[in-house]
């Protein structure tokens, strides 16, 4: 009763110290956290931005071009010299010009950046795709790698009190030193087994905290178990909806690949037309000697000029402007060939996916009776151990024998939530929807 009443106080001592220092995450949480403060994250938001206002501005070619001008004149000669002062003329003048020029590029230029800024947004969002599933992964790996220390730690204290069992017998005459050796043995090989379990846990826990943007500082405890995410139900994408990003952004090239060959069409065929309003206005004054002008002269002017031009040399075959049009064609034609094998390579990695799945949930149940096998031989081979009936080198198997079915078996687990996650991503569905289990 008192040992029972320790343990329970420990148990609350340590879940008090959690509480108040450590932050709980669920899978969910975490990728909450790594869409706030991934960097990677942060810098695709300032490159989307950037083609957000490209595409906004993409008219400013057509915006008018004003300039605005003035002029001061005054005579520096001996202005002592009165007839000299009277054949000079000081003068002022301003003016001011606004020309605008139109051409049919500006049609596809505008449409390349909003093309430009389309792709910019499926690759945003693809990104932030690409960390999720960099967070679950890591997050089961992390669940994975926690499970397997307890396995091995509780194989460390199997190994431990075997020995201590094992030497206590030796020291009462009934045990050879073999036996207590082999069980010294045993127990130390597990040492240095669960010291590198935690190292590479500790590890991937510090490059978990670096994707979520925490504090490597910050105590964290993952929420959930492999047992979770086991899924044995038959996974069928009958009804769903597939969205690859890497077909999406192929057809906006091709889109973007025909803008090119208009635009070079454009500037090889099309004309461009320019317009000019100019106003001047200049005043002189006569006989500046410091006092008001004696006479005083002004002139204005208004004008408007409008000007054409048409390119004649994209209809020569080995002009650069013809080159260009054949050039862009040929880029859309590239890109064709591959959106066709991009199709192709979605569908064989869909089919792969799922029958991967399917592998592994087979391997799952067969997997998890192994465990239950291997436990039940374990127990039975440690009460003919205990009765004289079976030697120390049986119970040693048997234990290792458990050992590497409970471990298998969790990395069959980790195995296929990590092949589900793909095929999300492959799909284009959000993450979870395909591992919810049938009621």
């Amino acid at each position: 009763m008192r040992r029972t009443f320790l343990i329970f106080s420990a148990a609350i001592f340590t879940f008090m110290a959690y509480a108040q220092d450590g932050t709980v995450l669920t899978v969910d949480d975490a990728v909450k956290r790594a869409l706030e403060n991934n960097v990677s994250v942060q810098r695709n938001e300032i490159t989307l931005s950037a083609l957000e206002r490209a595409k906004s501005h993409s008219w400013n070619s057509a915006s008018p071009t004003i300039t605005f001008d003035g002029s001061a004149g005054i005579p520096l000669n001996d202005l002592t010299d009165e007839a000299a002062r009277s054949k000079y003329d000081a003068n002022f003048g301003i003016s001011a010009t606004v020309s605008v020029s139109l051409t049919a590029n500006l049609y596809t230029k505008m449409q390349a950046a909003k093309l430009n800024y389309d792709i910019g947004k499926i690759s945003f969002v693809d990104s932030l795709r690409a960390i999720e599933l960099s967070v679950r992964e890591a997050f089961f790996n992390l669940l994975y790698e926690k499970e397997n220390i307890a396995l091995q730690e509780k194989n460390s204290e199997i190994s431990r009190s075997q020995y201590n069992s094992n030497l206590a017998k030796y020291n009462q005459g009934r045990l050879s030193e073999l036996d207590v050796l082999s069980a010294e043995v045993s127990y130390q090989s597990t040492i240095p087994t669960v010291a590198s379990a935690r190292t590479t846990y500790e590890n991937d826990l510090a490059s978990f905290k670096q994707l979520l943007g925490i504090d490597l500082e910050e105590p964290i405890e993952l929420d959930g178990t492999l047992e979770d995410k086991i899924m044995l139900d038959k996974i069928s994408l009958e009804g769903v909806e597939i969205y690859s990003s890497t077909i999406k952004t192929l057809e906006k090239r091709i889109e973007a690949a025909d803008n090119s060959v208009l635009d070079a069409r454009f500037s090889a065929y099309a004309p461009s037309i320019r317009a000019s309003l100019n106003w001047r206005d200049q005043y002189w004054y006569a006989n500046y000697d410091g006092d008001p002008p004696a006479s005083t002269d002004a002139a204005k002017s208004t004008s408007l000029s409008l000007s054409a031009s048409i390119p004649l040399d994209g209809v020569l075959p080995w002009s650069a402007r013809h080159d260009a049009i054949e050039t862009a064609k040929e880029s859309k034609k590239d890109y064709e060939l591959q959106l066709k094998n991009a199709r192709t390579t979605l569908q064989m990695n869909i089919n792969s996916y799922l029958r991967s799945i399917e592998t592994s949930q087979a391997s799952i149940k067969a997997k998890q009776a192994n465990v239950t096998l291997a436990q039940r031989s374990y127990n039975m081979t440690l009460d003919a151990y205990n009765r004289g009936v079976k030697d120390f080198l049986a119970l040693q198997n048997a234990n290792s024998s458990l050992l590497s079915a409970q471990v298998s078996l969790k990395n069959e687990i980790l195995k296929l939530s990590s092949t589900i996650l793909n095929l999300e991503n492959t799909i284009g569905v959000p993450f979870g929807s395909l591992s919810k289990k049938t009621e």
